[in-house]
Formats: C-alpha cells, structure tokens, sequence
C-alpha cells in the first residue's frame, strides 16, 4: 500500500465544509478493474476466433485458470453471468421442490432472498451468531423445524472463510441439501487457504465491487460431476452438446468478453492480492489503535473489498458524523435482508443478534489503492466521531 498521501478530492465526492475548511471527499469505494490496455491481447483473440459466447475458448481457459487457483480441476468449476443466477441455478440443480422454505441467515444481502425466490422457494430468516456473523450449524441442526426446511443457503459473511466440513456433515447426517453462498470468499478459497470446498456447492461472485472483479461474473465449485452437469445444462437453455433441452433451463452464460477480463484479471491477480492484504493489514492495525472493532476475521490471511466496523451507538449516526468529515459511508446490508420490503412477508426466527449487528455495522472507505495516509485519516475521524 502507497505510503504518501494522494489528493483525496481525487474522487467522484465533491469537497464539503467541515469546521471551517474544506474537507476531503472520500468515498466508501473505488472498484478498479483491469485497464484497457491489459485486455487488448484477449479482445484480439476474439476477433481472430469470431467467437462471442457459448462456451467459448476464453471462457474455457478462464474457467480452468480459476479452477487451478482454487485447487480445484478444470471441470469443478462452472462460470455464469453473475453469481445471483449462479445461486438460483444451484437449488433448482439440487432438485429442492418448488414451494419448500429455503433456510438462510438475515444478516446477508438481498441476492441471497432473491436467489431462493427464482428458484421457486421460501425464504426463512434465522439468526446468525454473534461471535461470527454467519449460521452455527450446531444451531441449525438442533432446529426442531429442519425438515420443513427444502435447503440451507449458508453465506460466508464479508468473505469470512468458514468450515465446510461441518456443513458437510450436518447436510449427510440431515438429508438437507446444503450451498455455500461465498460471494466475496474468492481469496479464502485459494488453494491452501482456509475455506476448502467439500461436498457442498460453493458460489462465488466476479462482480466489480468484489476483490476480484471483471464487472458481471459468477463461479460454481462443486466435486459433484453429475450434479455440475446439471447445472451447466441449466444455465445453458437445458442444452449440453446437443440441440435437445432435456431441462428447463435459462441462459446465465458468461461471454466471452467477461471472459477477456477475467483473464487479464488473473494475470493481475498476485499484485492485486498484494495490494489488498496491504491495505487490509495496515487498517486492521489502525481500527485497533483506534478501539474499532471490525467484522469477523478482518485482518486474517484472506482478502476480501469491504470492510464493515461496529460503531459504538446507532450505525447512522457514525455515517451522519463522518459524512460531515467528508467520509463516505455505506451499510451494505442495511438492516438485515429481512427488512427490506421485498421479504417482509417470509417466515422468520427471532433475530436478535442480527438486529443489534444491523443497528450498529458501518462500511467505511476501502479500496485496493487507498494509502496509508488516507487510512489513518479516516480512523482519526472515526475515533473522535464515535467518542474514543
């Protein structure tokens, strides 16, 4: 991470007055996607190829890249358009009936309701544990409920890696089919990192604001060969080698053109990687020194392109506090995605914890090419703002 201050008005935040002078403009992020000049080589081959989609020789080496990255082999891994198709494609490939309640924490984003929803499920909220924002398998297993439950969409919160095995176990010892919602676990699960793929079907996001971005993607892991067939069949109009739909299926096809960024992506991506484990040490240090509690495993060997902290009282009084500051802020998931208007009519536990995480997590300014400098501001002002 770049030691010497930039100009913080160098961003899209127009300068406000604050105690009398102009205070920088910063805000909550900055995705940075390969530049032009690195995806010229791939858009060339397509020319040369005249091959746009379907499955195309870029989309077959990016999928096979990916999958080394992963430590996983080249044909346990699917790509698709994004990764809320990916999710929805996942539990219609795992033959859960239409109308069965699909199980989920209420401390996710909206994707994962909406996921369950295309699939023809219902969605039903439980709490997630407070020590690390994400379902406890022991708790869900002891749910007197379970086997109305269709699936279980557990998600990786933030990109906090999480133990598979044991959801591994709990989908064997219950029946209950179980995917992984890991949108921005795309560094946790790197081969030898911390989250390892087993039976359960992994989903990740390539969206833009992920730390591994190329504007609109999505992968599927998944050891199972017949039950990634399936998928692939659906995410291609129920077609795979033939012109016959043996499933009715949709098209979440990843161009070809994705695919160019993503291969430029992947050449990046040991710098990328750098430059995100940089900035996340160097904040993780200064939230400490600042009595700044950030989310789960914030600061840990994985990278992940948000960064949420609790704030002391009422998360939108922080973001009213440093908006007079010029810090942009940002809660990403609201107040749980049982809260919004979309969902307000699906089955839910108590969801206490949930709640008071809701009531107080604040996303502050993090993007790979922050600096030292404009980290420790940020802090600062955070600490004086919440009272330490």
């Amino acid at each position: 991470m770049p030691l010497d201050a930039t100009r913080f008005a160098d961003t899209a935040r127009p300068l406000v007055l604050a105690r009398g002078f102009a205070a920088p403009g910063i805000p909550v992020a900055r995705p940075r996607l390969p530049a032009a000049e690195a995806i010229l080589p791939y858009l060339r081959e397509i020319d040369a190829n005249h091959w746009y989609a379907n499955h195309g020789l870029l989309w077959l080496r990016l999928q096979s890249r990916l999958a080394a990255h992963w430590g996983m082999g080249g044909e346990e891994v699917a790509l698709t358009a994004n990764a809320t198709l990916a999710l929805a494609l996942a539990l219609r490939a795992t033959g859960v009936a239409p109308g069965r309640k699909c199980l989920m924490p209420a401390w996710t984003f909206v994707a994962t309701a909406g996921a369950a929803r295309e699939a023809g499920l219902v969605p039903h909220f439980a709490d997630v544990d407070a020590g690390t924002w994400a379902l406890d398998p022991e708790a869900v297993e002891a749910r007197p409920d379970l086997c109305e439950m269709g699936a279980i969409l557990v998600v990786a919160p933030f990109g906090r890696p999480l133990d598979l095995a044991r959801w591994d176990a709990l989908s064997a010892r219950t029946g209950v089919p179980v995917i992984v919602d890991a949108a921005a676990a795309f560094d946790a699960l790197r081969a030898g990192g911390a989250m390892v793929v087993g039976r359960a079907p992994v989903i990740v996001s390539l969206h833009a604001t992920k730390s591994f971005g190329i504007g609109e993607g999505g992968a599927v892991l998944s050891r199972d060969a017949a039950w990634l067939e399936r998928l692939r069949r659906l995410s291609n109009f129920g077609f795979l080698g033939s012109r016959d739909a043996v499933l009715a299926g949709t098209n979440a096809k990843m161009s070809e053109y994705a695919a160019a960024i993503g291969l430029a992506a992947m050449d990046a991506w040991p710098e990328t990687r750098a430059g995100w484990l940089s900035i996340t040490r160097h904040y993780a240090a200064a939230l400490q020194d600042a009595g700044l509690k950030a989310s789960p495993g914030f600061g840990e060997d994985w990278v992940s392109a948000t960064l949420s902290v609790l704030w002391s009282s009422d998360a939108a009084a922080g973001a009213a506090a440093l908006a007079r500051e010029g810090i942009g802020t940002l809660r990403w998931w609201g107040d749980g995605c049982h809260a919004n208007p979309a969902y307000a009519d699906c089955p839910r536990d108590p969801l206490p914890v949930t709640e008071a995480i809701a009531r107080r997590a604040l996303g502050l300014p993090f993007w790979r090419d922050m600096t030292a400098t404009q980290v420790d501001y940020i802090c600062g002002v955070a600490r004086r703002a919440a009272g330490g």
